[in-house]
C-alpha cells in the first residue's frame, strides 16, 4: 500500500525523498539502548512503543521521527555487518556518524533499490571517525 494513502504514518516518518534531519548522537544511544533492552525481553517480537515514550527519552526539542529512523538503519546495518560490530554493539563512531551523515526517508510500501545513502561513505567515516577517537585519546 502507498504511503499516500496512510496518513498515520506521518507520525513516525517523512516525505520520502526528503532528507532527513540531523540529530543528536545522545539520543539515538537512548533509543538504542531501549530497543536492544525490550528485543532481550521480548525476543518474539510483538510490542510496539509510542510515540509519547520516545518523545520522552529524547532531549527536549529532539525530532524523534529522525532519531527513530536513523537508528532504524543503524539496525539495518547492524543486520548487514553483524560480524563487524565490535561487542556485537555499534561504535561510538557509528553512533556519531549515523546521527549526521545524509540520509532520505524511504517511501513505504515501495520496493527499494538500495539503501537511502552511501554504505561506503558510511564505512569510510566511521573508520575515520575512530582513527580521530584514538589519536586524540592516546
Amino acid at each position: 500500500m502507498p504511503e499516500e494513502n496512510m496518513p498515520e504514518l506521518d507520525l513516525f516518518i517523512g516525505k520520502a525523498g526528503d532528507p532527513v534531519p540531523v540529530v543528536d548522537p545522545a539520543d539515538m544511544k537512548k533509543l538504542w539502548t531501549y530497543s536492544q533492552e525490550l528485543r532481550a525481553k521480548y525476543p518474539n517480537g510483538g510490542v510496539a512503543t509510542g510515540i509519547e515514550v520516545l518523545k520522552h527519552m529524547c532531549s527536549p526539542g529532539a525530532d524523534t521521527r529522525a532519531v527513530s529512523y536513523r537508528c532504524m538503519m543503524l539496525g539495518l546495518l547492524e543486520m548487514m555487518l553483524e560480524t563487524a560490530w565490535p561487542g556485537g554493539q555499534p561504535s561510538e563512531a557509528a553512533f556519531k556518524v549515523v546521527s549526521r551523515m545524509e540520509l532520505r526517508w524511504m517511501a513505504v510500501g515501495v520496493p527499494q533499490k538500495g539503501l537511502p545513502f552511501d554504505l561506503e561513505s558510511f564505512l569510510a567515516e566511521v573508520r575515520g571517525e575512530s582513527m580521530y577517537n584514538a589519536s586524540t585519546t592516546t
